[in-house]
């Protein structure tokens, strides 16, 4: 009732802001009046942000709306020095803004220009000092200029401008048929609609043969599920998920949009620290069907080393060649292959050239991908029915057999009997889309719904762990971490029109990749740091521009904590000193390798928005890389925090991924990974999941 309230009063200053924000959202952007396309309208910016919040939940727009409130107009040119004096300037500045609105408001558009560039300069000064104020400003404004920035670049008028296309033809046709522009629902969709269920159809457990409840329908719970109904075809099937089934022709177009209905938490789930931006799906198909389809099974160093030494290393020894085919069983069925150059953008080949020049191999990626057109929205979901994910493949499989899938099925607890330490569970607490609260019943269960929510969901089933004292749960927590390059050369690079993830240059010794990616225009919005006339001048040379993201496999380890937010629980995280080694290993590769293709200058994410103009500049603009310069580090491979181990006081699940001290309930998610495998992840929890089915038929 609480929150409720909050929300109503937030929606209503975020109504009575609404004159500002468009204005503001001019000053950001940047004018562009020879190209009036790309000129932003403050009006339709805002109409469109209030959209994407409408699909967002609640705590989201709490969020949002928070950000609005505390941001800033005006920093003074230094922070004082005394702690008190701090606090006080920490606690009158958003006060102090509220009044400023009303002159800004009043202002001219160059004006407005002014105090905007005047402000981000002053705060990039102030980057290093920033971090010990209680309201760190930066990440406040930095929030708010995603949104705008993200929200123009959804715009179809900012497409235009951009000369964005939504399609490349191609000679051969998708899985959705010819019409590219109005794709045509898939088989694999319409079988999915028709054969959804709700919680009242499911909840109750008849007799006379075996009930297996899965929570989670992503690569982990789809997986599990479909090799339990090859091991056990007359068992019942229960797949539980808590976001919606959408068709292949209805998912987004926009990846603001899609980031607003099928994410978890609109996208911006952030640290503790609000450092590091964790990314989940939140529908059926879970990251599958939003990922860049890149299908990595370990090989060579990344499997020796990377995977079996550093496992073992934590005391993890599994059967390795069972596993290995684990991996092997999901090849055919998701038709991996290698990535088809002519899907590639023109942005791929030169980023691939010039890593040659400093003596890198690029190779090829493989994708779960069949008759890819290249649109560059995989992030979006898969309009075409090209990727393969758990809903064009497995889940389709599953209910043709007789499996029962469940959308908009919010499981908030498991039910639990018996004395901690010799506990069994007997199904799981869900509520539908309307609030009504249900018990499914089942004989054996599977959580697979991600690191974040199967922490979550343990926590809340009051399960910390197997021995008194000993918690286990939402420990060792990591992840892939990665962020973003920029090149801006002098000829077209169309990184837009192509598959998003084309080449990878491989460094395992230094347990990191670096990826040619791109992607539709929003995520420039969301990822490049400049404001104003810089920003705009950006979006001039939109197809000119080139990315590499350098991603690692984390040393650091964090925790997933409960709290008084909205959710209950925050992820607390932050990389240590290595990883930022290895981050600027790879921010210095991909900038040496950009210039060596000729591109005219390079940036990174940083929040001074500036460049190296030069290769001779790149030492000195990656010399000081670390939290304070405020990089967008962002990570869709979370890991870790129900942890294997045969130890419980180390792990949350055995070898054959059964909870310690909860007898009938098994994990089979990327929560169970014990340290980052750096590479993507969607194949490693797959195998992981198919090498779990085995245990959890017997």
């Amino acid at each position: 009732m609480v929150e409720r309230v909050i929300a109503a009063v937030l929606w209503l200053y975020w109504r009575a802001n609404r004159g500002f924000l468009e204005r503001f959202a001019v000053a950001l952007i940047g004018r562009n009046p020879g190209n009036v396309l790309l000129d932003p309208d403050g009006r339709a910016v805002v109409r469109e942000l209030d959209r994407l919040l409408k699909m967002m939940t609640r705590a989201v727009f709490v969020q949002a709306a928070l950000s609005v409130l505390v941001m800033p107009l005006w920093v003074p040119r230094k922070l004082p020095y005394s702690p008190l004096a701090r606090l006080l300037l920490g606690l009158l500045l958003p006060v102090w803004s509220q009044v400023l609105r009303i002159v800004f408001c009043f202002r001219s558009a160059a004006g407005r220009a002014r105090v905007v560039d005047t402000l981000f300069v002053r705060l990039g000064e102030q980057a290093a000092a920033e971090e010990d104020q209680l309201i760190k400003s930066i990440i406040v404004i930095g929030a708010v200029k995603t949104l705008l920035s993200g929200a123009y670049l959804d715009l179809d008028r900012t497409w235009n401008g951009l000369d964005y296309q939504r399609f490349q033809q191609r000679s051969w046709t998708p899985p959705s048929g010819p019409d590219l522009a109005d794709p045509q629902r898939t088989p694999a969709s319409t079988l999915l609609l028709q054969h959804r269920r709700t919680l009242a159809e499911v909840a109750r457990k008849p007799a006379g043969s075996t009930t297996y409840l899965v929570i989670g329908s992503g690569a982990g719970g789809a997986t599990a599920a479909y090799f339990i109904q090859q091991a056990d075809p007359s068992a019942r099937i229960v797949i539980l998920e808590t976001g919606p089934l959408v068709p292949n022709d209805a998912l987004p177009d926009k990846l603001m949009e899609s980031a607003a209905s099928l994410y978890m938490n609109g996208g911006f789930t952030l640290s503790a620290d609000e450092k590091t931006t964790f990314v989940q799906g939140r529908v059926v198909g879970g990251g599958t069907l939003l990922n860049n389809s890149v299908a990595w099974k370990p090989e060579g160093v990344w499997w020796d080393d990377v995977v079996v030494k550093r496992w073992e290393r934590f005391g993890v020894t599994l059967d390795w060649a069972r596993l290995d085919a684990s991996y092997d069983a999901m090849l055919d069925l998701l038709n991996v292959r290698p990535v088809n150059p002519v899907v590639m953008p023109p942005m791929a080949q030169t980023l691939k050239d010039g890593f040659a020049a400093i003596g890198q191999t690029a190779t090829t990626v493989k994708c779960n991908i069949l008759d890819c057109i290249g649109c560059g929205r995989c992030n979006a979901g898969c309009r075409f029915g090209a990727k393969q994910s758990m809903n064009e493949t497995t889940l389709p499989r599953l209910v043709a057999a007789g499996a029962l899938l469940v959308p908009d099925a919010h499981v908030t607890g498991l039910m639990l009997d018996g004395e901690p330490g010799a506990q069994r569970c007997r199904g799981a607490y869900a509520r539908d889309a309307a609030g009504t609260g249900f018990l499914v019943e089942a004989d054996r269960i599977v959580l697979a719904a991600g690191a974040f929510a199967s922490t979550k969901i343990l926590r809340r089933s009051g399960f910390s762990g197997a021995l008194p004292g000993v918690r286990t749960v939402g420990k060792r927590f990591s992840g892939n971490m990665g962020t973003p390059v920029f090149g801006e050369f002098a000829t077209r690079q169309y990184g837009a029109r192509g598959i998003q993830v084309g080449y990878a240059i491989e460094m395992p010794r230094q347990r990191m990749v670096i990826e040619t990616a791109f992607g539709p225009p929003s995520s420039l919005g969301m990822e490049a740091p400049q404001w104003g006339p810089d920003f705009m001048g950006l979006l001039d040379r939109y197809n000119d521009v080139a990315v590499a993201v350098p991603v690692i496999g984390a040393n650091a380890y964090g925790s997933i904590n409960a709290d008084l937010s909205s959710s209950g629980y925050t992820i607390s995280y932050a990389l240590d000193d290595d990883d930022w080694y290895r981050l600027t290993l790879g921010m210095k590769a991909a900038g040496q390798a950009m210039f060596a293709a000729g591109a005219r200058r390079v940036c990174s994410t940083r929040f001074d928005a500036t460049w190296a103009n030069s290769p001779a500049e790149l030492d000195a603009y990656f010399g000081a890389v670390g939290p304070l310069q405020y990089l967008k580090i962002t990570t869709a491979h979370l890991q870790g925090g129900n942890v294997l181990h045969p130890d419980p006081a180390q792990g949350v699940v055995d070898l054959d991924m059964r909870v310690h001290g909860i007898d009938k309930l098994w994990i089979a998610d990327a929560s169970i990974i014990p340290s980052p495998i750096t590479v993507n992840l969607q194949m490693t929890v797959m195998a992981l999941a198919h090498y779990a089915a085995k245990s959890i038929v017997a």
